[in-house]
């Protein structure tokens, strides 16, 4: 087997290339699938707590909801290899019909069972948690085939716009439906918007042609792939920088808003109508950030210096938060922090996968994902044991100080700060679509 190079830019394999991908038609179809995915996501795990919260034992509600996370933090490197490797086409496809059977067989046994079943509980979670780590490193992959790398930055806004809009939409729909039909009515709700999504999703494979499996990785074992993923990025002085800046901003970000939020509120008085405020008008300021990088008609020249920047707004922000008097000012700066977050993470984003070799970038994209999502826990963890020790104030401060110390690390690197969208490396096609 031949060593992987060390520069983005080396092409990879026999494959035939081309330099025009399909577009923004086909991103948007791509775009309503996936957004039919992400609000079937969310109903998902808002029916799954509630069905949990009503077991009778709080050690079993939670065992039910470790079951839906672990699978899919640990095996989320692992979807990135297997996207690679097949093509993420395919595998967000099939991914995406094994999701959609799941729902469908849950709905039936549910029925039969009743939704106190502990065992079924179990089991559904952890076979949805698994599936999940193959899907979601795949579809956040599509992108690079669909777009030119000028416009993976515009994608970028417009599927975060998507996330953030479907987490908003989707908690309150995923509510109200356990409130009249349980989990039972969800499932089944879900296995339409899956089924929907996965016959729009299928549409792609006449518009696009799927990721060639490179010869380097056709004969790797999975722990190889997985481990000469993570050599590529950190021999990459841009993605391993770039990716060190947005886990700190998750890490960051994730337990100030869910927890340090609620904690503010609470000492201050203004109780759960105060938390709620300024929840939502952090979440409409993360729309709006988003919406506003993908409205933008161009991409800065330097768009990892620009998205730095936005990301010190973030980390300022996050600063300030426990410093203000009221929760006017308190829900406005919560607002101008999720605004900053938008065109920050959009443009870091595209970069990355602008410069990604097109053959690592669903493992690259499920290294991103792992720093969003796996390493949430440690988040809320480390935030209440910095709050305990040295105070509410000063977790905030020490947050936001690790996201500005991950800035300057990588702003020093001049490869980091002069990064462009334009490599030498056109996007690698078969010739042939998937089935």
């Amino acid at each position: 087997m031949s060593t992987p190079p060390s520069s983005p830019s080396t092409a990879q394999g026999t494959q035939t290339t081309s330099p025009h991908p399909p577009g923004k038609r086909t991103f948007a179809r791509f775009l309503e699938g996936f957004g039919l995915s992400l609000i079937g996501d969310q109903i998902w795990f808002v029916a799954l707590g509630w069905a949990a919260a009503r077991l009778d034992s709080p050690l079993q509600a939670s065992a039910v909801m470790a079951c839906a996370s672990i699978p899919r933090a640990a095996l989320l490197l692992v979807g990135g290899s297997v996207a690679d490797r097949y093509g993420p086409l395919k595998i967000a496809l099939s991914s995406q019909a094994l999701r959609l059977a799941v729902m469908a067989a849950a709905t039936g046994a549910l029925l039969l069972s009743g939704e106190s079943a502990l065992w079924l509980l179990i089991t559904v979670a952890v076979v949805f948690g698994a599936l999940d780590a193959a899907h979601m490193p795949a579809a956040a992959s599509l992108p690079i085939h669909i777009l030119s790398k000028q416009d993976l930055p515009k994608g970028q806004g417009a599927v975060q716009t998507l996330e953030r809009t479907a987490s908003v939409i989707g908690a309150p729909v995923g509510g109200f439906i356990v409130a009249y039909g349980g989990l039972t009515m969800a499932t089944a709700v879900n296995a339409l918007l899956f089924t929907g999504a996965l016959l729009i999703l299928r549409t792609l494979t006449r518009r696009i042609p799927a990721a060639a499996a490179p010869e380097e990785t056709s004969g790797e074992g999975t722990w190889r792939s997985v481990r000469s993923g993570l050599a590529y990025v950190a021999r990459d002085p841009v993605l391993s920088r770039i990716l060190l800046v947005i886990t700190m901003l998750n890490l960051a970000l994730a337990a100030p808003v869910n927890i340090g939020i609620a904690l503010l509120a609470s000492h201050r008085g203004w109780g759960a109508t105060g938390f709620s405020t300024i929840v939502m008008t952090f979440a409409g300021g993360a729309i709006c950030g988003a919406l506003f990088q993908a409205a933008l008609r161009s991409t800065p020249k330097a768009p990892a210096a620009i998205g730095l920047l936005w990301v010190a707004g973030s980390g300022l922000c996050i600063a300030a938060l426990p410093l203000l008097p009221n929760l006017t000012t308190t829900a406005s700066l919560a607002a101008l922090l999720g605004f900053t977050t938008g065109p920050g993470s959009a443009l870091l984003f595209g970069l990355i996968q602008a410069r990604t070799q097109t053959n690592y970038v669903g493992r690259v994209m499920a290294l991103a994902t792992f720093s969003a999502l796996g390493l949430t826990p440690i988040s809320f963890t480390l935030f209440g044991v910095l709050t305990d020790l040295t105070g509410l104030t000063t977790a905030f401060i020490i947050c936001a100080s690790t996201v500005l110390a991950s800035i300057a690390i990588a702003s020093t690197n001049r490869v980091v700060r002069t990064a462009t969208l334009d490599t030498s490396e056109p996007t690698t096609y078969r010739d042939r679509p998937s089935p």
